[in-house]
């Protein structure tokens, strides 16, 4: 056991019973080590989120009553030791060497913030998801950002940039917001495992959750840089295989749609759209 971990990694998970498992096995070599602080904010659970976590020898574990992100994400950073922070999600799968390489790159004289590789494991989804995950694989403005990956990290002079973590469905993309491209890395490492959702109604759900907490979705009727940047993507993706027109086909109207249901919605949507589906077992 070290004497004091390197950083920290933080985990909100609300009802993640399925999947809490698997995500902490995957860190065992640094909780028996003690190299790095790994915390479980389990908040407003009513499943066994909170007994699996702390089967888990050296896992921290906070049991919130009430169901909030925003509360976990704070309550975690409240005790979370000095140093890099990740901030990782229930259901993705990143192991002790990913983890240790992304706080070594956040350390002392890194960079602020970044994120590992990403992988899409779309092989229990539906023909329309499987079709939009392989663009989306494929476009470079996407990969280097650190919305979307189900994990982020900051380095202790990035995270200093602000104080708790706003009221907003995204923190994610909050964070994002906050470093320029050149303070954003993709550390070289083994990748996380997004496991994308089943069908086509929860990938909209996760597009209409993130669109909604994008300020040019809900104010802005004009393209957004970040639009700009994927349709110059797509464009190149079509020059470059001409063959792929048909899955950069629905992922363009998939895409409108959601944007649509945001936009033209006769009553705000929930607060947090979840997609259950990838925590559930293959399509058949």
């Amino acid at each position: 056991m070290t004497d004091h971990p390197a950083g920290a990694i933080v985990i909100a998970a609300y009802n993640e019973e399925s999947v809490i498992g698997r995500c902490l096995e995957a860190l065992e070599p640094v909780l028996a080590a003690g190299t790095l602080q790994v915390i479980v904010v389990c908040n407003g659970c009513t499943d066994g989120t909170a007994p699996i976590a702390r089967t888990h020898r050296g896992v921290t574990v906070l049991d919130l009553p009430v169901a909030s992100k925003t509360g976990a994400l704070r309550s975690g950073d409240a005790i979370a030791v000095s140093g890099p922070r990740i901030y990782l999600d229930a259901d993705v799968v990143m192991s002790a060497p990913t983890a240790l390489a992304v706080v070594d790159a956040l350390g002392p004289g890194g960079a602020p913030a970044g994120r590992p590789p990403l992988e899409f494991d779309s092989s229990g989804s539906g023909r329309i998801v499987r079709s939009w995950y392989r663009v989306r694989a494929q476009l470079p403005s996407l990969s280097r950002v650190l919305w979307g990956a189900g994990t982020y990290a900051v380095s202790a002079e990035g995270r200093a940039r602000f104080g708790e973590f706003p009221d907003i469905v995204s923190d994610d993309l909050f964070v994002d917001s906050l470093f320029g491209p050149t303070e954003r890395i993709i550390v070289p490492t083994d990748p996380v495992i997004v496991r994308a959702p089943r069908r086509t109604g929860d990938l909209l759900r996760i597009l209409r959750r993130t669109y909604r907490s994008q300020d040019d979705v809900a104010r802005d009727p004009g393209i957004s840089t970040g639009q700009r940047a994927q349709i110059r993507d797509l464009a190149a993706l079509l020059r470059r295989r001409p063959s792929s027109a048909g899955d950069v086909v629905v992922y363009a109207f998939v895409i409108l749609l959601a944007r649509m249901q945001v936009r033209f919605a006769r009553a705000p949507g929930p607060a947090w759209e979840r997609d259950s589906s990838s925590r559930e077992g293959t399509l058949a």
